[in-house]
C-alpha cells in the first residue's frame, strides 16, 4: 500500500543538553533548554542552526523502556532502521538514502563526542550498543564532514550520557518476556561537592526469534559497565573520566561469536565566559575491541581492533558577529586480524584540522561557513567544505539552506580483506579513493510556543566514486571505487501538545534515487538503490490518563524496498505497518511497572531478504528508584 497524504515531521521536544564539557555547580547553573552541542561542536541554540537537527529527550528514551539503542530510531525522522530490536541481531541504519549493503557505515556515531564506527568496516554496531546511561540523543539531519571527517555522510548521531547531579538516585531495572529475554539494570549517580559521578551495569539475555538450521537458537548474552566521574577544577575548568566495557556471546547461522569491548575517555574544558560557547576543549580516548568467530564452515577468525584518538578545539568571539571554532584531530586507528584466507595487520594515521565561523548579520541572519581537510597517506587528502544560512524570518520562524561536501574513508576490510564467506571470494584493494558527497537542502521551521512545532527540509545528494564489493568474471567479489549514485527527498513532521495530558507527532519522508553510474554492470543505472524505502510514515500518541499510567502508541509504515542493485523482484521486501504500545504504571512513588508491546497486530514482513522479522513481541518489567 501507499501512503495518500504527507504528514509533517518535526523534531522538537524540550531539548536538554548535559554535555561532556560540563558537571559542577557553575557549569549547570544556566537555562540549557534548546541547546545542543553535535551541530557546532559547541553549545548552541538550536534554532540558530542551518541544517536540520532532532532530539530525543531524556523523558521519551525513559518511556521507551528500551534495551538497546536502535530501537530509539523507529520513529525518528527520515532514519531508515532495518533489524529485529534484539540484542546481537542484524542492525542497519541509514539517512537520506544512502544505503551501504549491511551496514551503517554513512552514518557517523558518536557517544559523548566519542568516535565509534570501527577501524575494520567502518560500521556502528547498533545491536551491541546497551542504552543504560543515555540522557538524551542529538541527530543532525545530512552531511557534517565539514566538522567531523569521515562517515558524516547520511548524518550525524550524538549519544550524550547521564552524569550525577545534587540529588543522589539508585535505579533497579528488571524486565522479561518474549523469547526468554530478560534484562537487568542498576545505575547510581550522585554529586558530592566539586565531584560527580554515573555508574551503570547491565545484563541482558535473549534466545532470539529465529532458529538456525541445525536448531540452536540465534542467541545473545551480554554484560555492560560504565563509569562516567567529572571534577570541577575551579570554576572556569572541569575535567571528566568515561570509563567502560562490555562482553557478549552468541550464535547465529555462521558462526558462534564473542565480542569483547573496552573504552577510556579523558575530556578537560576550560571556559572563557558565563556561557559554554568560548571554551578550550581536550579529548583523548581509547576504543578497543577483540571478536573471535568460530565459523560454523572450517576455520575461527580473529578480530582486534584499536583506535588511539586526540583532539584539542578552541571556541572564541571576535568581536560580537563572529564566532569561531577552530580545531586539530588526530586518530589511529589499528587492525590485527586472523582470519582464515590469511592475517591482516595493518594500521592508519589520519590528521584532521577544521575551522568554522559562525557570522551573524543584525538579528535576523546566521551565516555558518566551515572548511576541514584530512590527511592520511594511504589514500587521499580530503576537503570538506560547509556553507549555511539562516534567517529568522519571524519571531517563531526560521527558513534555512546549506551545501556541504562530505566523505567516507575506505576501512582496513575495503582494502584489505582476503576472505571466503558461504562459498564467495571477497577481496579488498588497497588503492580505494574515499566517497565523496556533495549534498544541498532547504528548509522551514514554525513553532508556536509550548504548543506546535513544524519543520519541513527537502534535500539532494551527489554521491561519487563510491565503492563496494562487485563480482568479476573470474567469480571473485572485488573492492573498487565503481558507483555514482543519487539520491533526493523531502523529511517532513509536526508535534503538537493538545493539552497537558496530551500530545501527537507525526512525521514523513520521501527519499528516492538512482545509479547514474555502475561500472561493474551498466544495466543497473537508473535503478532504485538497494535498500532504500521511498515512503516512511510514524505517528505518535502520548497521554497521561486519570490514573497517572503513561500511554504511548506507535505506528509506523515503510514502503517496498529492493534487495540488491538489480532491482530483482525475488528481493522485493513488501511494504509493511506495525504498531507499538508503551506503558508505565506507578505503583508507589520510587516503583513503577512497565510493559512493552512491539507489533501489536503480528505484522509478517521483512526488512531483510533472507528473514522475516519477529511478529509481537511482549517485555514486561518493573523499575525502583530512590
Amino acid at each position: 500500500m501507499k501512503p495518500v497524504f504527507v504528514a509533517s515531521a518535526a523534531i522538537f521536544s524540550s531539548c536538554f543538553i548535559a554535555s561532556s564539557l560540563s558537571s559542577a555547580e557553575e557549569f549547570e547553573s544556566k537555562d540549557l533548554n534548546e541547546v545542543i552541542v553535535v551541530a557546532a561542536r559547541i553549545e548552541q541554540n538550536m534554532l540558530n542552526v542551518p541544517a536540520s537537527v532532532e532530539i530525543l529527550a531524556e523523558d521519551a528514551i525513559n518511556m521507551s523502556n528500551i534495551i538497546t539503542v536502535d530501537e530509539l530510531f523507529k520513529t525518528a525522522v527520515g532514519v531508515d532502521l532495518q533489524g529485529s530490536g534484539f540484542p546481537g541481531s542484524p542492525i542497519k541504519l541509514n539517512m537520506r538514502g544512502l544505503t551501504p549493503g549491511f551496514q551503517s557505515k554513512r552514518v557517523l556515531v558518536l557517544v559523548d563526542g566519542r568516535r565509534l564506527n570501527d577501524e575494520y568496516q567502518g560500521n556502528a554496531e547498533f545491536a551491541l550498543l546497551p542504552a543504560d546511561s543515555i540522557q538524551r540523543i542529538e541527530i543532525i539531519h545530512g552531511p557534517a564532514s565539514a566538522l567531523y571527517g569521515s562517515n558524516a555522510m547520511g548524518g550525524v548521531i550524538n549519544i550524550i550520557t547521564r552524569k550525577g547531579t545534587d540529588t543522589p538516585i539508585t535505579i533497579i531495572e528488571a524486565s522479561g518476556g518474549s523469547y526468554n529475554t530478560q534484562h537487568y539494570k542498576i545505575s547510581h549517580g550522585a554529586k558530592f561537592g566539586s565531584v560527580n559521578y554515573f555508574i551503570t551495569g547491565s545484563h541482558v539475555e535473549t534466545d532470539g526469534y529465529l532458529n538456525n538450521e541445525d536448531g540452536t537458537d540465534r542467541n545473545w548474552r551480554a554484560d555492560n559497565t560504565t563509569f562516567n566521574i567529572g571534577t570541577v577544577l575551579n570554576t572556569t575548568s572541569e575535567i571528566r573520566l568515561h570509563v567502560g566495557a562490555y562482553l557478549g556471546k552468541g550464535s547465529d547461522e555462521e558462526s558462534d561469536r564473542e565480542s569483547r569491548k573496552n573504552h577510556q575517555m579523558l575530556i578537560y574544558t576550560l571556559k572563557w565566559n558565563d556561557n559554554m560557547d568560548a571554551c578550550l576543549i581536550v579529548r583523548a580516548y581509547q576504543n578497543a575491541s577483540r571478536d573471535k568467530y568460530d565459523w560454523k564452515y572450517p576455520g575461527v577468525g580473529i578480530y582486534d581492533q584499536q583506535t588511539l584518538a586526540g583532539e584539542i578545539q578552541q571556541s572564541f568571539w571576535v568581536g560580537n558577529s563572529h564566532r569561531v571554532v577552530i580545531g586539530g584531530e588526530f586518530r589511529q586507528e589499528n587492525v590485527d586480524i586472523e582470519e582464515v584466507a590469511g592475517p591482516i595487520n595493518e594500521a592508519t594515521d589520519t590528521t584532521g584540522l577544521y575551522l568554522q565561523d559562525e557570522i551573524l548579520i543584525g538579528e535576523t541572519i546566521n551565516i555558518m561557513a566551515g572548511i576541514r581537510n584530512d590527511a592520511n597517506d594511504d589514500y587521499a587528502d580530503a576537503w570538506s567544505p560547509r556553507l549555511g544560512a539562516l534567517w529568522h524570518a519571524t519571531k517563531n520562524s526560521e527558513i534555512f539552506a546549506s551545501v556541504n561536501r562530505a566523505w567516507r574513508a575506505p576501512g582496513m576490510s575495503d582494502r584489505f580483506v582476503m576472505i571466503q564467506y558461504m562459498g564467495m571470494t571477497f577481496q579488498g584493494n588497497p588503492d580505494l579513493d574515499p566517497e565523496i558527497l556533495t549534498a544541498y537542502e532547504i528548509g522551514m521551521r514554525h513553532r508556536v510556543p509550548n504548543k506546535l512545532n513544524i519543520e519541513t527540509v527537502l534535500f539532494y545528494n551527489d554521491m561519487k566514486d563510491s565503492f563496494d564489493f562487485i563480482m568479476d568474471t573470474d567469480g571473485v567479489f572485488r573492492n573498487r571505487n565503481a558507483t555514482h549514485m543519487i539520491t533526493y527527498g523531502i523529511e517532513a513532521g509536526v508535534r503538537y501538545q493538545i493539552n497537558e495530558t496530551y500530545s501527537i507527532a507525526a512525521n514523513y519522508s520521501y527519499t528516492d534515487g538512482e545509479y547514474e553510474q555502475f561500472d561493474s554492470n551498466p544495466a543497473v543505472e537508473g535503478n532504485q538503490p538497494a535498500y532504500l524505502a521511498p515512503h516512511k510514515v510514524a505517528v505518535q500518541l502520548d497521554f497521561l490518563c486519570p490514573l497517572g499510567w503513561k500511554h504511548s502508541w506507535r505506528w509506523r509504515y515503510v514502503d517496498a524496498r529492493f534487495g540488491d542493485a538489480q532491482n530483482d523482484p525475488a528481493n522485493k521486501m513488501d511494504d509493511y505497518m506495525t504498531v507499538d504500545w508503551r506503558l508505565r504504571i506507578p505503583v508507589t512513588k520510587h516503583a513503577d511497572l512497565t510493559l512493552n508491546l512491539d507489533n501489536l497486530f503480528d505484522e509478517k514482513y521483512r526488512e531483510f531478504p533472507s528473514f522475516n522479522q519477529p511478529g509481537l513481541i511482549i517485555m514486561a518489567g518493573a523499575e525502583v528508584t530512590f
